[in-house]
C-alpha cells in the first residue's frame, strides 16, 4: 500500500524529526528508498517493520552516525547536517552496548552526566532517581560487566537519561526486560511525553506498539503506513468481529448477509465483521445468539499481513 500514508499538519515548532525522501545505499543495498516521516513532538512513536526494512538505518540517521546519498531531514529545528548543536538534547539508546565494562553502575553514570556538566547535588539527584527507576540501586558498585543482559539493558536507559533528553531513540531497548520493569519503563515514557519530549521507539513486541500514539510501519526502506494502532489495523484490512452461537446458523447467516454483513460460519457458530461497533447492536438484535464473544484484531495480526505483502487484502 505504498503511498497510503496519513499526513500530518502539526508545524516545525510541533515535529521532533521531519524527513523528506531520504535515500541511503550500502554497498549495493538501497537501505532506505525515498523514505518520508513526520515524528510530532511531545509522542511516542513506534517503528515496526521486518528485519532489514530500514527503521536502526533512520534512526542513526537522525543522530548524524551516517550519511544519507539523498533526502533532506530537521531534528528539533535544525538541519540534520547541524545536529552536533543539539546533542544535548538528544538521547539515544543502541542495539549495541555502549557502556564501560570496567566501570561501576555509579561510575558509568557519573561519566554520563559529566558529557553533559550535570555537577554536584543535581547530579546525585539525577542519579538515584534513574538507578532507583530501573531497579538498580542495590548494585551501583557492581561492574556494568558483570551484569545480565537484561541489567545491562536497564543501566543503557537510565545512562542515555541523565540529562533529561528532549527526544528519546530507543532501538529495542527492553529486550530481556522483565514485564515488571517493562510496565515501569513505559510509565516513564508517558511522563517524559506529557512533559513534552518524543518517544521514539523501535519493538518487536506488539503489546509495546499499542501503547504508542503512533506507529509506522517500515517495509524496504519505505514508511507504508502509519496512523495509531487501531488505523494501521484498519489500513491492514482488519476489522473487530462477533462470534455468535446460534440455534440455526445457516439460517441466521442467510438473514445477516441478506442485511449486508461478511459472514464465516463454523460450525454452531458465527464469525460476523464489523465495520464499525455502532452495528453490533443491529447484529445482536437480528441474530439473537445464545453466547457470545467480541474478537478485536492485534497489531501483531496487522503486521504479519503488512509484511506478507506490504498491503492490506
Amino acid at each position: 500500500m505504498s503511498g497510503e500514508v496519513l499526513i500530518h499538519t502539526e508545524t516545525s515548532n510541533d515535529v521532533a524529526v521531519a524527513a523528506r525522501d531520504l535515500v541511503k545505499w550500502f554497498g549495493r543495498l538501497k537501505v532506505l528508498d525515498g523514505l518520508s516521516i513526520i515524528i510530532p513532538r511531545g509522542t511516542t512513536y513506534c517503528l515496526l517493520g521486518p528485519n532489514g526494512s530500514g527503521k536502526t538505518t533512520f534512526i542513526r540517521a537522525i543522530v548524524g552516525l551516517i550519511r544519507l546519498e539523498g533526502g533532506e531531514m530537521e531534528v528539533l529545528g535544525r538541519p540534520v547536517s547541524r545536529v552536533r548543536e543539539i546533542v544535548s538534547r538528544i538521547g539515544y539508546m543502541t542495539q549495541h552496548k555502549a557502556l564501560y565494562p570496567d566501570l561501576t553502575l555509579q561510575e558509568n553514570m557519573e561519566f554520563y552526566a559529566g558529557l553533559y556538566g550535570i555537577k554536584g547535588a543535581r547530579r546525585r539527584a539525577r542519579i538515584d532517581e534513574l538507578l532507583d527507576m530501573v531497579d538498580l540501586e542495590d548494585h551501583r558498585r557492581r561492574l556494568a560487566g558483570d551484569l545480565s543482559g537484561g541489567m545491562y539493558q536497564r543501566l543503557s536507559l537510565a545512562c542515555i537519561l541523565i540529562h533529561d533528553p528532549d527526544l528519546l531513540l530507543l532501538d529495542e531497548p527492553t529486550v530481556g526486560i522483565d514485564p515488571r520493569l517493562r510496565k515501569t519503563f513505559w510509565e516513564y515514557f508517558k511522563s517524559l511525553t506529557e512533559g513534552g519530549a518524543t518517544v521514539l521507539i523501535t519493538t518487536h513486541l506488539m503489546d509495546e506498539a499499542e501503547k504508542c500514539r503512533i506507529v509506522g510501519y517500515m517495509r524496504a526502506g519505505r514508511l507504508e503506513a502509519e496512523g495509531s494502532p487501531e488505523e494501521i489495523k484498519r489500513l491492514a484490512g482488519l476489522r473487530p468481529s462477533l462470534r455468535l452461537w446460534v440455534d440455526d446458523s445457516r439460517a441466521t447467516a442467510d438473514l445477516l448477509v441478506s442485511k449486508g454483513f461478511d459472514v464465516i460460519e463454523d460450525g454452531d457458530a458465527l464469525d460476523v465483521f464489523l465495520d464499525s461497533f455502532a452495528k453490533a447492536g443491529t447484529v445482536l438484535d437480528l441474530a439473537q445468539p445464545r453466547d457470545l464473544k467480541l474478537v478485536e484484531p492485534t497489531l501483531e495480526e496487522a503486521f504479519l499481513r503488512l509484511s506478507d505483502d506490504g498491503r492490506p487484502r
